[in-house]
């Protein structure tokens, strides 16, 4: 089989590449960037470009079976400051991408939606795929747009395609140093005596899972034949707060946080926790790190590339 990973240079897409070429997989990465915190695989193909260039596409897409699309440019903070911009830089690549998909072999198109943010805040807990999707940030609205142009394009033309509704995943090669991904900020800020900032109450929760959990997922979605059912969750075991994120934060450090609190935030949903049963029965998934070792794992890398 050969993939095609969208964004293979980055944390979830470097991950992902790594587990397909393990299993033997032909790999072809299109980025603009190369691997920031490790070596780029011999055995991989790196296209540098942008998803926007068309012609750079159809090169990509040349034998390839199954497209995996992570590329995004924006988080919720930044896609909230200008929506059009997020749209023009999002959303039109992946309509393009979608179309050329279909101007080739007709691949599986894997796409990395938002479980964090499409359904808004919860009804009912755990949330099921079928929960009524009210995104209360930009950065949720385009993630759902692109869902809908995926399902457009399997009634119109029989677009084959799998989506991915993730919670939020860490581990190593999420940069610490950004604004986005809670556990490796929080580890890399206690370790070095900085201020973590805790939105609102520190109530604030999600079902954090490993990244080595996610690759599973999208390698499953990949490669696994698929009936009606091309929308799963993709969590971790339970729900976890920002408090008690912290806490083990500081448990692995072994050093006590200094606390920045500031006023919560409006587009953060207050509690997330995703029902993964689908991906279960279908995929034959289940997360299989707990929070304490994924968090020790990621603090083992933290600190060898952070010293």
């Amino acid at each position: 089989m050969h993939a095609l990973v969208v964004g293979g240079n980055g944390f979830i897409g470097s991950h992902l590449v790594d587990g397909l070429l393990a299993r033997g997989q032909q790999v072809t990465i299109l980025d603009i960037q190369e691997r920031r915190w490790d070596a780029m695989p011999a055995a991989a193909r790196f296209i540098r470009g942008d998803i926007g260039d068309p012609y750079l596409i159809r090169e990509a897409l040349i034998g390839v079976d199954v497209v995996y699309h992570l590329a995004w440019t924006t988080i919720h903070e930044i896609a909230n400051r200008d929506p059009a911009a997020d749209v023009q830089s999002n959303l039109a690549p992946a309509i393009r991408l979608i179309e050329a998909c279909q101007g080739a072999s007709n691949p599986r198109l894997v796409f990395i939606s938002s479980g964090g943010t499409v359904y808004g805040p919860a009804r009912q807990l755990p949330i099921p795929e079928t929960h009524p999707r009210n995104p209360i940030n930009a950065y949720g609205v385009s993630k759902l747009a692109v869902e809908k142009y995926l399902q457009m394009y399997n009634h119109i033309s029989g677009l084959d395609y799998a989506v991915l509704r993730p919670s939020v995943p860490y581990g190593p090669r999420q940069n610490p140093l950004g604004r986005q991904g809670a556990i490796n900020v929080f580890l890399h800020r206690v370790a070095h005596g900085l201020p973590v900032t805790i939105w609102g109450d520190g109530s604030v929760s999600r079902d954090f899972f490993y990244i080595s959990d996610l690759v599973d997922a999208l390698i499953a979605c990949g490669e696994q034949p698929l009936g009606e059912e091309r929308t799963f969750n993709i969590g971790g075991r339970e729900e976890i707060s920002l408090n008690r994120a912290l806490v083990v934060v500081q448990r692995t450090v072994g050093r006590t946080a200094i606390i920045d609190s500031q006023p919560a935030r409006r587009f953060d949903a207050p509690r997330i926790v995703l029902d993964t049963t689908l991906a279960r029965q279908t995929l034959n998934w289940q997360p299989r790190v707990d929070f304490e070792e994924g968090v020790a794992r990621t603090w083992d890398w933290i600190r060898a590339t952070f010293p």
